[in-house]
Parts: C-alpha cells; structure tokens; sequence
C-alpha cells in the first residue's frame, strides 16, 4: 500500500517545474534545518497559500505520502491548520534512522503548477561511548623521551570532541584529533597526545575527556603517569660554612625511579653512590655521606661530586665547598717611588673567605684614606710621602695588615738644626742631613769664601755618608777658635733642584760648678735612700719569719729649748712651686714645655739668672712682683738642657719665658 501511494504521488508530480512557478499556491512557511538529541520530538514547519495540489512530505526525495497520519511511520504525522494551508511535519522519539532530508511539497493542478519547499536537514545527535585511554590506569615512561598516549570515544554522532589535562591544567600542545567511520552514520573519535615527560611528572593524573551535542555534560577517564629517571640529586654540605681546622659532612640526596626516595638516614635505597674530588674518584666512598676533617684553606673552592645511579642511568650534583679563613697577603708592592706632581697607586691584595675588607690609613693615623686593593692618589707631593698600611678584616676570622712605603721624588730637604754648638778648642762638627729622595748628586759647604764638597781645607774636614733616613754631610773643625763661631752654607743638589740652609756654629758653655756637685749629692743621698729601705724591709721579714713581734714603742718627745728658740726665728718656707720653660716656634705649630721639678731655692727678688742658650745674663723677669722668687743657676741650667733636648735650635726664634703653676 506504501508503495502504491509513493508511486501514485511521483506520478503526480511528473509535471512539476521550478519552485515557485505557480501562480496561485505558493509557500507561507517553509521548513528550516535542525538537529535533535535522539529521541527527541522534532517540527518541520510547512505552509502553502492557495493550496490546489495535493500537500505531501519526502525524506530523502522519497515520498511519505499526503495522508495526515502517514500511514506506516507510525512517529510521523502532518498537523496544522488546513483551512490555513498548514502541513507541519512531527517526528516523536526521533531514531538515527530518522537522520535525512525532508521536502515539503505540493502537486500540480490543470490550472497550477507544483512547487516544492527548500531542503530541510534534520540531524540526529547520539552520545559516544565512554572515553578510553588505551595504555590503561598507569602509564610507563622514561623522563626526556617522549611517549604517544591515545584516547578514543567511539561511535558518537557527531565523533566526541575530546580534550586532555594533566593534574587539573588542560594541555593544548603536542595532539593529533582524528576521526573514524563506525558505520550508521556514527564515528569514532581518537586523540593522541605527545607527552614529553619530566622528572616533575612522575604520580601526575592525565585526564581524558569527551562531550558532544548529544551529551548533557563531559566523561572522562584518567591514567597516572609512572615516570621513570636517573636519580635527581642535590648535595649539602653541613654546615654551609665551614670553619678552618674544623670538620664538614657532605650529604648526597636522591629522588629516583625505579628506586625508592631516601635521605641519608634512610637504611635501604636502591641507588649506588660515587663521590669524586675535582673530577677524580674518592677510592671506597661510595656511601651518601662524605666525611671532611680537619678542613684547610687549600680546600675552599674545591668541587666535590656525587654521582648517583639507578636502571635508568646516572646523574651528578656538584658542591663548591666553602671554607672560612682569616686573610692572607697575595700582592703587596713593597714601595712605591714616584716624583712629584704625578699619580700614585699603591696596591695591596688578600685573599679570605668571606672576602676581606680593606681599609687603608696613613701609618701612626686612625682616618682611613680608601678601601678596597688599591690607594690612588692622582697628584702627590712630598707631603704625601711615608708609610701606608692595608688592613684586611674578615669577620670572624681575625685581620692582617701589611705596610706600603711611598717615596716622592722632590728637591732635596735638608732637616738639621739652624744652630749647633761646639767647645772653643776642642774639634767641632757640623752636620748636614739631607733626608729625601731622591737622593743628592752633590752636597757642599760654603763659608768665608770657601766651598768643600768632601777633602780637607785648613782645619777643616768635609765627609759624606749614608745613613738611615738620608745622606749626612759633616764638616769638622779641629781645634776650634773664636773666629769659627760663624755661619755655614749646607747646600744640596739632586736632579729635582737645589735646596741651601744656614747654619750656625756656636760657643758650648761649660756646666756651672754648683749644678755638678748639686747632680752628685742628690744621686748620692738618693742610693742611701734606697739602701736604707731595703734593710728596713729585710729587717722586718727576719723578725717575722723567727716569729718574734716587735713591741710597739712609746712614743717620746724630744724638746731642745735652743732648737725651739732658733726655730721660731726661721721664716717659713716658700709654697712649693713648680717652674716650666716654654719654648714657642715661629713655623711650628707646637710648643714644648719641659718640667723643671722640685722649686730652686728662695732668693730675694730682683736676682739673676743665666741663660744657657747663648751664655748671656738676664735679670730676674719678675723683678716687680715679689710673690715670683727668681730661678738658681743650678735650676735653670737643668731646664735649658731639657729644653735643649726638645728641639733647642728652633727655640732660638723667641726669647724663653719662665712660668709658674
């Protein structure tokens, strides 16, 4: 019966031109593409205005017949309107097989030609099987080789879409999608996914998962990955930092598969251990610890390794040890010679662990000029001239410090005294030091119209000699007479100029009587003193040690009534005083004071006292103020010859003064 009604209808529409040709029926509506879910209910909406055909439905240019209930598919059924032309398709519980294309079309009359909708496309949707990855629950791989793993969902309409995630992050590189023919209008969906596995990687989840438009949400299916690997190995060093003399653990530490992960208290592991020192192997240490003792500082910096080896094959770790020393001296120029006006660098390397700091200072001086290796100075003078020291410090570990001499080549300098002395017909000398660099070419002395560099002139004798801090010029007067108590020319050349100094030979004035005899007795009274108290001393030990105790004495007073009555004609004595001779220095910026001790004896006021310096009397400065006694010949001479000894030339400038505290 089916087949009757197809025929009769293809029949019936032999005669159909172009859609649209009629002049009266035409399409209101016509029926649009969709695709459902199978077993979903579907419309395919038709319309015709001025119906005068007969309405029909194909699938698949094969006719479905005009009768509303379209007898033999039993889901199918034309509904709507007729008065309104309306011939609505509906498919219930829709089947793959109902997949195809649909047609709505109208036959023509004697007066109307046929005309037919477009082409409508309905497509049915089936869920994929479950997702499956093909190398199962666990995937074996080997680190840095890669490794095809492979994910299907089968028989999908349309093939399953399928996507992969590592440890919940979805991967996006390295895939290949493809798509296979199930048959029935299904397919198989198949992702292969590169994998380029890292140590990192080993126990992570991989993840399959698939959806398509028939599915409400994903499935998925997961496998863990087993990656295998060469040992991964760190070592440390306990402590970090080791000190000099001391002893040091080396760990080596182990991450490997196949082999289990264990620490160095760990009592089973299955990787095997190789230690070496600088590339050589360390014969019989084969363990995870490596035992140092007594640590030098020729071992910082040395690199021990530990190679490590499972199935998969061998790593190594390497560690710089590191061991803490107080500095030690690499280069140090010893002097530096440079002349004036020109640049200056003085160099000074240590070496330490941690690093040494430098600091530079001027010998005798707290302010440091620099740190680091080198002082530069870029334009010197003889000023700079001297002793430097570099100081390393390396905290924890002590400091060092080595001297650097910088010499500065000027014209020479001449450091003798302005005056000196000599005994009237005794030999006298003269010296002339000149106490730079570099050193002179020529020395001479000049006086009376002479010059002499070195020989004998009359009397007197010119000599050269080096000596520490300088080359000495020395002109010596045999038998001195009044005549010789003049000035001298010193005069010294070296290749940077010429430098003269004059200076003056004077008299020696012999010590005073009184202050020699004076000298004798007190160092006299002064050993009986001091015999005096070590006999006490040794007295009383005695008595102690033969356990005999001295009884206390009474105490007796002894009145002379002659002793009483001149006593009470004594005047009392003097305040104790002390007395300094201050010597001032026009082109020093210092002065000298020199103690005289223990006051001189009370004198009136308005006595003298002899100066020394030059043998010539002056009377007592303090000649208006009797509470200021006068000074002794005996005192002063001890202070003009402790003044004498600080400098006693350059306190010819200005005239000594007496002070009193």
């Amino acid at each position: 019966m089916r087949l009757l009604t197809t025929i009769v209808a293809s029949l019936a529409l032999a005669g159909l031109v172009a859609r649209g040709s009629a002049q009266d029926q035409s399409f209101r509506e016509e029926p649009d593409s969709v695709a459902v879910r199978q077993g979903e209910t579907v419309t395919l909406t038709c319309a015709i205005d001025n119906v005068a055909g007969i309405v029909q439905w194909t699938k698949d240019n094969f006719a479905l017949g005009s009768d509303r209930e379209l007898p033999g598919y039993p889901r199918f059924t034309i509904t709507g309107d007729v008065n309104r032309g309306e011939y609505n398709l509906v498919v219930q519980d829709t089947l793959l097989e109902d997949d195809g294309t649909y047609q709505c079309q109208a036959s023509p009359t004697e007066n109307q030609q046929g005309i037919r909708s477009q082409n409508a496309q309905l497509t049915i949707y089936l869920p994929p099987d479950d997702p499956v990855i093909e190398e199962g629950s666990s995937v074996s791989v080997i680190a840095g080789q890669p490794k095809n793993v492979t994910c299907r969902a089968d028989n999908g309409k349309p093939a399953a879409t399928l996507t992969w995630w590592k440890d919940g992050q979805e991967i996006t590189e390295g895939i290949t999608y493809i798509t296979e023919d199930a048959g029935e209008k299904r397919q198989n969906g198949v992702s292969i996914l590169t994998l380029n596995p890292s140590v990192d990687d080993h126990g992570k989840v991989l993840t399959c998962r698939s959806s398509n438009p028939a599915m409400d949400g994903n499935k998925e299916t997961t496998t863990q990955l087993n990656v295998e690997h060469t040992p991964v190995v760190v070592v440390q060093s306990n402590p970090p930092l080791v000190e000099e003399g001391s002893s040091v653990s080396l760990s080596c530490e182990s991450r490997a598969n196949p082999g289990e992960v264990r620490s160095s208290s760990g009592s089973r592991n299955d990787v095997n251990y190789q230690w070496k020192k600088d590339g050589v192997v360390l014969a019989g240490e084969n363990g995870q610890v490596l035992r140092l003792n007594n640590v030098r500082r020729e071992d910082n910096l040395q690199v021990f390794t530990c190679d490590a080896t499972n199935a998969v094959g061998t790593n190594s770790a390497n560690i710089t040890l590191s061991v803490q020393y107080g500095p030690e001296p690499l280069k140090t120029t010893e002097q530096v010679i440079v002349d004036r006006g020109t640049s200056a660098t003085l160099v000074c390397q240590w070496s330490g662990n941690p690093s040494p700091t430098i600091m530079w200072a001027k010998k005798g001086s707290s302010s440091v000029l620099g740190t680091g290796d080198t002082l530069t100075f870029p334009i010197v003078d003889q000023s700079h001239s001297g002793a430097y020291e570099c100081t390393a410090v390396v905290p924890g570990s002590g400091e060092d410090s080595r001297e650097v001499v910088l010499v500065v080549n000027g014209p020479p300098i001449i450091s003798s005294f302005e005056v000196q002395y000599a005994s009237s017909g005794a030999e006298g000398q003269i010296e002339c030091l000149s106490s730079n660099s570099p050193p002179p070419s020529r020395m001479a002395w000049t006086w009376n119209g002479i010059m002499l560099d070195t020989g004998t002139e009359g009397r007197f004798t010119a000599e050269q000699r080096d000596v520490h801090g300088g080359r000495l010029s020395v002109l010596t007067v045999s038998k001195v007479q009044a005549a010789d108590f003049a000035d001298y020319n010193c005069t010294v050349w070296n290749r940077l100029g010429l430098t003269s100094k004059i200076i003056t030979l004077r008299q020696k004035e012999p010590l005073p009587l009184a202050a020699i005899v004076g000298g004798a007795v007190a160092g006299l009274v002064l050993i009986l003193v001091i015999v005096l108290l070590v006999f006490v001393f040794c007295h009383r030990r005695r008595k102690k040690q033969d356990g005999q105790e001295t009884p206390p004495k009474e105490k007796v007073e002894i009145i002379h009534r002659d002793h009483e009555a001149a006593k009470d004609k004594v005047p009392p004595p003097p305040p104790q005083r002390k007395y300094y001779i201050t010597a001032d220095y026009d082109d020093r910026d210092y002065s000298s004071k020199t103690s005289l001790g223990a006051p001189p004896p009370w004198t009136p006021p308005g006595g003298t006292y002899q100066d020394y310096k030059n043998g010539n009397l002056y009377s007592n400065p303090y000649n208006n103020y009797s509470s200021y006694p006068a000074v002794s010949e005996h005192s002063y001479e001890r202070a003009s010859i402790a003044s004498r000894a600080s400098r006693a030339s350059e306190a010819q400038k200005k005239p000594r003064m007496m002070t009193h505290v």
